[in-house]
C-alpha cells in the first residue's frame, strides 16, 4: 500500500516488507499450533514470511496486498520474481490485491494481519483495516494480529540523518523512498481490535511483539 502525507511525502509500504529468513520463531510456532480450517486469509503478505505455516493450518490461502506489492519483482525463496509467479502453481493459494478482497463475498474462518498496521501512517486508516479483517470473517471465526512496539533497531534508525520522529514513529527516507514504522503498544492494540467488535482477545508479548488471538 502506498500512502500520500505532508508535502508530498509517499510512504511505500512495500519497503518495509522482511524476507522469509527473518521470519519470526515465536509466530511461527504460534500459527502452527492454531487448528486447521478452510480458509484463511493474510492481509499484507508481503514477502510471503509465514505463507508456508498458514498453509500448513488452512485448506485453502488468500494471500492480499497492493497491486504493487504483488506484482513488483524481488527476492522470493531465493530467486528474483513477483510474488503472483510465485504461487501461480498453487490450485489452493491465490493472490490478490486490496480492492479484489473487498468484493470477495466469501467469508473466512481464519485472517492474519502481520506487521501491518505499524506501516500504516494514518492513524484512521488502521481501524478501517481491522474493521475490514473483522468483517471478512464468518460468526466464530478469528484473527491473529501482530505489531512491534519495541526495537533496538528503533534507536539505531532515529540516529540516521535520512530518518526523524513523525506521527508517533518514524519517517524514513532512502534511495528507495519513504518508509514509516509507527510505535503501537500492546494495549492500544487490543483496544483497537476490540472495538472493532471482536471478542475474546488473548495477547501474549515476546522479544518487542505483540501478539492478540481473537475471535468474532
Amino acid at each position: 500500500m502506498r500512502y500520500c502525507i505532508r508535502d508530498n511525502i509517499v510512504i511505500k509500504t512495500e519497503n518495509a516488507a522482511k524476507p522469509v529468513s527473518q521470519a519470526s520463531q515465536y509466530l511461527k510456532e504460534l500459527i502452527s499450533g492454531l487448528g486447521h480450517v478452510g480458509r484463511s486469509f493474510d492481509y499484507g503478505c508481503g514477502k510471503l514470511r509465514y505463507l508456508n505455516g498458514i498453509a500448513k493450518t488452512s485448506d485453502r490461502v488468500v494471500l492480499v496486498d497492493s497491486e504493487v506489492q504483488i506484482t513488483r519483482r524481488q527476492k522470493l525463496y531465493g530467486r528474483m520474481q513477483s510474488a503472483a509467479a510465485a504461487v501461480r502453481k498453487s490450485n489452493r493459494i491465490s493472490l490478490i490485491n486490496t480492492k479484489q478482497f473487498l468484493a470477495d463475498v466469501e467469508p473466512f474462518d481464519r485472517g492474519y494481519c502481520i506487521n501491518v498496521l505499524s506501516v500504516v501512517p494514518i492513524l484512521s486508516l488502521r481501524k478501517v483495516i481491522v474493521d475490514r479483517i473483522y468483517a471478512k470473517l464468518r460468526h466464530g471465526g478469528e484473527a491473529i494480529f501482530v505489531v512491534q512496539y519495541r526495537n533496538s533497531d528503533f534507536k539505531r534508525m532515529l540516529r540516521l540523518p535520512n530518518s526523524k520522529r513523525w506521527r508517533r514513529g518514524i519517517l524514513m527516507n532512502s534511495l528507495r523512498g519513504y518508509s514509516y514504522y509507527g510505535f503501537i503498544s500492546p494495549k492500544e492494540l487490543t483496544t483497537m481490535v476490540a472495538e472493532a467488535g471482536f471478542s475474546d482477545l488473548q495477547l501474549s508479548l515476546n522479544e518487542g511483539s505483540a501478539y492478540v488471538v481473537a475471535k468474532k
